[in-house]
């Protein structure tokens, strides 16, 4: 299903099957339980890490994604013929008579056939474990015994990554051998994340202890290394380690261990695979803080039976996980993704392992997985409020916040920002519409720096105050050292630029918070926010029009960014969108900017978020600048702010744009000619180039990126339909006639709803039929206090009569120029 040059997905969407290891770009997956996670590509690249992808890597890698030759292997040998091979094409590049690698949610698993062997071998993590599974099947359908050695090859980490001083780092490790266990234990002297009391710095050990042990079959001879140099040999190629063809690495007078190599993990031995006979192997790298506990770890996944259990409920674990939400429509791509990639995406690459092959962060953003939880609103509301008090502890009692914290360490970064902190009161205000748990607001967390707990309700007002305390005396919000276009750094820097997105968020969230308060009993905190709104408006209104658009931002120097009297730069896309979604201007305005939208920023890859592309470096605006002309926030198809675009066209109800838009980004659709796209059909990536770039369509960083929540949420919400509002879930779809019949089922406090229609049927501007659990709906909102608990809804929606079209146009894909 959905194939290109490269695989496919199988029938049920939730596995992508890589047929052709050679991908213009590694294609990966991220997996992790929420505490261990590794990363790994179609050729077996890639790296593990335990609750921080940054500071705290087990294994070491390389982001060179040209050769994507680092990771952790797994290598056979013929003890009769000299044929060396690795069970994925890293880093031997096997000419195989056989390659699949089947990606999927939890696990990965390489399947390869060479030399008259076939290799199956899956790698998963624990469920609730630290520790990394990888179970090997091999198979000898000949005539003849083989006489094989298997080996396994990774260097440790245990730390900060990258770890580029390695002939430094080397100096700290002590590894051992645990004959017994079949294991290799690993601990480090130094763990070099930053310090945050004076005198600690580098001046601490590495508080973990790490192994990698092999089961499930008693070898000939073990073989078991913890150096680098012994196993590969002296100047060896990791595509032909000297341990594979000499005997040497079995002498235990040279295998090295100890506080001397240069820590590394290699086990396996020697064996005989019977004709038409198999065995099943097991590999394990676990870790935990004591040597203990970490040796329990190894312990308990010794029999390969538990380790096809682990492997069995991390599927089953996902599985309902993401459960609770099932789309069928006749868009396979868009189910395949909303039911499953990108809520996978979101929840294992953003929200829990906060990396993936492009960067490896490890930290949280404050606005970035506040807006990553909202995933969860329609999965497990609890996890969004769990992440709503992660945050709001991470936020001064100034109301100001870190742009960015390290767990395991606390450190972060706080900058001068301007909507960093107004994502809370965001996601405050989307999880009470969800849930109708107004009791958040009396929920109590700390500040940074002052301990003391605050009510949720008393952190969101000081972020709005925050952003109220920083206006330019004409009324509008300041941009500071960047606002959501983190490019745009120089702009306000001096605390003088304005930044005009920001000022259709703020109202928007003005207006959604003062509800909230209203509904609290707090009708003269509502009153005054919604007078602040009225102001800012105007104010937006009155300075920021430009004739057909609204204008980006003012620099620090009074000049405007995003107008017509500019060469490069000249519409933005976040100012039209956001002036359509918060409401905040008038009607003719919203039409004019969405044809100019339409008119300059619609292409065939997607929306872009300005035109044209800078060609020259700025430095009064900022980096955004010196990318590449076409590259990321320059001109390309920045993916986050392409979902609003969607969320726009969507409020609009310009269905041929949501149709345009939808074709035009979605991963399955764009990867059906891989090599211009590049990038994995499975995943949403960051950014796509754009028209003034040598390769436009080109998708850049995948899976560490806000897009995949935010997609996800639109489509629910505004194409499909059902978003929950402060007076109760709206059934309002608006979806391109391609969907056929929709089957769509989401939770809503405590109910399971159903939502069912004829895409075909619908007809902008006319009024819809709704049927309710048989009834007609006399509005379009379904009211909680209308159903029982628990009670199941199902919902019809038809369209009939003539109606009109409104602003509904085919728009031709093209290449946006200004």
């Amino acid at each position: 299903m959905l194939g290109n040059a490269f695989g496919r997905f199988d029938a049920s969407g939730r596995t992508y099957t890589i047929t052709d290891s050679n991908t213009p770009a590694p294609w990966v997956n991220v997996v992790s339980n929420g505490r261990y996670g590794f990363a790994v590509s179609q050729n077996g690249g890639g790296f593990s890490w335990l609750d921080n992808s940054q500071l705290n890597v087990l294994t070491r890698w390389d982001m060179d994604l040209v050769r994507d030759a680092a990771g952790k292997f797994l290598y056979l040998a013929d003890r009769d013929s000299g044929d060396v091979w690795s069970l994925a094409p890293s880093p031997c590049r096997t000419r195989y008579d056989r390659y699949a690698c089947d990606h999927t949610m939890g696990s990965t698993t390489f399947t390869t056939e060479y030399a008259g062997i076939l290799a199956v071998w899956r790698m998963s993590v624990a469920p609730g474990d630290n520790a990394e599974l990888w179970s090997v099947q091999l198979t000898n359908p000949g005539g003849r015994p083989r006489r094989l050695r298997i080996a396994s090859f990774f260097e440790w980490c245990c730390g900060v990554a990258p770890d580029a001083k390695r002939e430094f780092h080397r100096l700290f490790f002590t590894t051992r051998h645990d004959p017994a266990r079949h294991a290799i234990i690993a601990t480090k002297n130094l763990w070099d994340v930053p310090a945050r009391h004076e005198g600690e710095h580098w001046n601490r050990p590495w508080p973990y202890v790490a192994a990698h042990a092999v089961g499930g079959i008693a070898f000939d001879r073990d073989l078991a290394t913890a150096d680098k140099g012994a196993f590969l040999g002296r100047y060896g190629d990791p595509a032909r380690p000297a341990a594979l063809s000499s005997d040497d690495v079995f002498d235990p007078g040279t295998t090295a261990f100890g506080r001397f190599g240069d820590a590394a993990a290699a086990l396996g031995g020697d064996f005989t695979l019977a004709p038409k006979g198999s065995a099943s192997l097991h590999f394990t790298i676990a870790v935990a803080e004591s040597e203990a506990e970490t040796l329990a770890l190894l312990d308990r996944y010794t029999d390969p039976g538990a380790v096809e259990r682990a492997a069995l409920a991390s599927a089953s674990a996902w599985e309902r996980m993401l459960a609770p939400t099932r789309i069928r429509t006749e868009m396979p791509d868009l189910d395949l993704l909303c039911a499953h990639w990108l809520p996978y995406q979101a929840i294992s690459a953003r929200l829990w392992g906060r990396t993936g092959y492009y960067q490896q962060s490890g930290a949280y953003g404050f606005r970035d997985q506040l807006q990553d939880s909202q995933v969860w609103l329609t999965l497990e509301p609890r996890r969004c409020l769990d992440q709503i008090l992660l945050h709001a502890a991470h936020q001064f009692a100034d109301g100001s916040v870190y742009h960015w914290w390290h767990p395991l360490t606390e450190t972060g970064l706080r900058t001068g920002c301007s909507d960093d902190y107004l994502w809370l009161p965001f996601v405050v205000a989307g999880y009470i519409n969800e849930t109708g748990d107004l009791g958040l607001l009396d929920r109590a967390a700390p500040f940074v720096d002052d301990p003391h707990p605050a009510t949720i309700g008393e952190h969101c007002r000081r972020s709005l105050a925050r952003a109220l305390g920083r206006f330019s005396p004409r009324g509008l919000p300041l941009m500071g050292s960047c606002d959501w276009n983190d490019g745009l750094s120089a702009a306000g820097i001096g605390e003088k630029g304005e930044s005009i997105w920001l000022g259709f968020f703020f109202a928007g969230l003005l207006e959604d918070f003062g509800s909230l308060l209203e509904r609290s009993g707090d009708a003269p905190g509502a009153g005054e926010y919604r007078r602040i709104r009225a102001s800012l408006v105007a104010a937006i209104n009155e300075h920021a029009w430009d004739g057909e658009w609204f204008r980006c931002a003012t620099l620090d120097n009074g000049d405007w960014i995003g107008s017509r009297d500019n060469p490069e730069g000249r519409i933005f896309l976040n100012m039209q969108t956001w002036a359509i979604l918060s409401g905040a201007t008038s009607q003719e305005r919203q039409d004019a900017a969405w044809e100019s939208v339409r008119r300059y920023l619609l292409s065939e890859w997607g929306p872009l978020l300005l035109a044209p592309a800078y060609t020259e470096p700025r430095a009064d605006i900022g980096y955004i600048t010196r990318y590449s002309p076409g590259s990321r926030e320059n001109g390309g198809v920045y993916m986050h702010a392409a979902t609003w675009a969607l969320a726009a066209a969507c409020k609009r109800r310009d269905v041929q744009a949501v149709t345009q838009i939808w074709r035009s980004i979605s991963p399955p659709l764009r990867c059906t000619d891989a090599e211009a796209y590049r990038a994995e059909p499975y995943v949403l990536p960051g950014n796509v180039d754009g028209p003034r770039s040598d390769t436009p369509g080109k998708a850049g960083w995948t899976w560490y990126t806000g897009s995949a929540a935010w997609l996800r949420k639109v489509v629910m919400d505004w194409v499909l339909g059902l978003r929950a509002t402060p007076e109760g879930l709206l059934i309002d779809p608006c979806p391109p006639a391609e969907l056929g019949r929709v089957d769509f089922v989401r939770p809503w406090r405590g109910r399971q709803v159903r939502l069912r229609f004829d895409a075909r049927q619908f007809m902008p501007g006319t009024t819809p039929t709704v049927i309710v659990n048989g009834e007609p709906l006399g509005g379009a909102v379904l009211v909680e206090s209308a159903f029982n608990a628990g009670q199941a809804i199902g919902v019809e929606v038809s369209w009939t009569g003539g109606g009109t079209k409104g602003t509904a146009r085919t728009v031709s894909a093209r290449r946006a120029v200004v």
